[in-house]
């Protein structure tokens, strides 16, 4: 945040000016500080566009996301999102007000130049929204085995960075290590994302372990003794 200050200090206060960020971050599960943001945002005569591509579903009531969770959605001048992750779905959607809505519809090439969501992928992104409002159970399933596999990977010792959230990255700091595990866990019946160079740095190579809510306890234990044997394996962990 004191980085992004300055370089909102740098800029015209009466030019346009707009922070753009993710709500959640897709690979290592970290989440903005979007209350601080739009302080920022208040303070500098800035817009705000949030992502909210990997909150949604998963933060706020009804799964509306980080901005809704933290407060601050009317302050949030565009949220945007995708149709499919949470949604299961295809296509996306900016929310704001209308003069913005008009400005996009008449200037944004990649909107002008795209066919719309077909009806099934509509009809699927209104299923999976009723589903949210309607049975918040399935919301209060993912925090519950999120926090138990974010509980037994830091008994296990494993490095997973400031994740909140069902995104949980595995660091493993080693390209060949990252590919070698991802393979073997595959073998073992578990699905993980390996996340290399130049997607990051070469000592910031990762595996992502991806929850959703109908992951049950046992699933995630069983994911935990055998990432265990791989990561004891190739001395990740002791």
């Amino acid at each position: 945040m004191a980085s992004l200050e300055k370089q909102l200090q740098k800029c015209d206060p009466d030019k346009v000016k707009l922070i753009v960020t993710d709500s959640v971050f897709s690979m290592e599960g970290d989440v903005a500080d979007v209350k601080t943001i739009v302080e920022l945002a208040k303070k500098y005569n800035a817009s705000v566009m949030v992502d909210e591509a990997h909150g949604i579903g998963v933060f706020g009531p009804g799964g509306r996301g980080v901005c809704h969770h933290c407060g601050v959605a009317e302050d949030v001048d565009l949220i945007m999102g995708t149709f499919s992750k949470s949604f299961a779905s295809l296509g996306g959607f900016i929310a704001t007000d209308k003069e913005i809505t008009n400005y996009l519809r008449h200037h944004s090439r990649s909107y002008i130049f795209t066919a719309s969501i077909t009806p099934a992928s509509t009809a699927a992104a209104l299923a999976a929204i009723d589903i949210m409002e309607q049975e918040p159970e399935r919301q209060q399933a993912l925090w519950d085995v999120t926090n138990y596999a974010l509980d037994g990977f830091r008994n296990m010792g494993c490095e997973i960075g400031n994740t909140s959230t069902p995104i949980i990255p595995l660091f493993i700091r080693d390209n060949l290590k990252t590919f070698a595990v991802t393979q073997e866990l595959l073998e073992e019946g578990i699905f993980v994302n390996p996340v290399v160079s130049p997607a990051v740095a070469p000592h910031d190579t990762l595996i992502r372990f991806s929850l959703m809510a109908t992951h049950s306890r046992e699933q995630v234990t069983t994911a935990l003794e055998k990432i265990q044997k791989v990561f004891r394996k190739y001395d990740i962990i002791k």
